[in-house]
């Protein structure tokens, strides 16, 4: 199965061709520090969040110091990524306080359905979901070199209704995914959906082995890819996927864990 960590590059500016300089600067990396990288086809994503609304009755408790607890929101994730199934949607509900640790749902749908189903929680809904924002990689760069596949992408954000205007760049994206444990054992991407809660797979000593071997070799390509390279002032975001959630066959869920958790703050 295939385990995965995740870079988030920030944009200060948002503006759109600082972002494609990062992905120019990170390109020419790959292609003179992997001799033997090969080019991969394009991929796709595209991602939007609700947050559900405080409800009207709710008297916050208060803290230690006195102060009203702020409320905490249940989010609601919408995310393509033609990395996981070019015809599938995936659909998060993350419960409060969990961080892309596994205890929300993933469920999945056709992609030809997202949009109507955006629809129906933006407006049929709209008393109990908030919409946050809305993000997408168009035609973002892939790479395999060794043991790693390097996915490298410019966040465009997008805004709907009356406040819509030009497109900005938040942040640029790299995901490097590497192989760990047994074969991959997860269904062809064109799933018919599937539904799951907290994976309930038995991990051993071996498997978290594994993790931490998988986890050291996405390090060691991202300093390879960086050495030497200016991305900036920002601070970078590492984001790896949760543990418990890579010793089951859908490692998806843990994927898509992972991207919305990141993509959720960053809007």
């Amino acid at each position: 199965m295939k385990y995965s960590g995740l870079y988030f590059i920030p944009n200060p500016t948002t503006n759109l061709d600082t972002s494609l300089n990062t992905v120019s600067t990170l390109v020419q990396s790959i292609e003179t520090n992997f001799q033997n990288a090969s080019r991969e086809a394009q991929w796709t994503l595209s991602y939007r969040v609700f947050r559900d609304t405080t409800p009207r009755d709710h008297t916050a408790p208060n803290d230690a110091d006195g102060k009203p607890k702020p409320f905490a929101h249940t989010y609601q994730h919408i995310l393509h990524h033609s990395v996981y199934g070019q015809n599938r949607t995936y659909l998060y509900t993350q419960p409060p306080g969990d961080q892309g640790k596994g205890k929300g749902i993933v469920a999945s749908i056709p992609s030809r359905q997202q949009d109507a189903y955006a629809t129906l929680v933006r407006y049929q809904q709209a008393a109990l979901w908030t919409p946050r924002h809305i993000l997408s990689v168009q035609a973002g760069t892939a790479y395999t070199s060794g043991l790693c596949t390097i996915y490298i992408g410019e966040l465009r954000a997008t805004r709907e209704g009356p406040q819509s205007g030009g497109v900005s760049s938040p942040a640029v994206v790299v995901c490097i995914s590497t192989g760990v444990g047994a074969a991959d054992t997860v269904e062809d991407s064109q799933d018919s959906g599937y539904q799951s809660v907290e994976n309930g797979a038995d991990g051993d000593g071996d498997e978290g082995l594994d993790v931490e071997y998988a986890q050291s070799v996405i390090r060691d390509c991202w300093s390879k890819i960086t050495e030497g390279r200016d991305l900036g002032r920002s601070e970078i975001r590492e984001v790896m996927m949760a543990l418990e959630d890579v010793n089951s066959v859908q490692e998806r869920d843990a994927a898509v864990r992972m991207w919305c958790e990141v993509l959720r703050m960053r809007g």
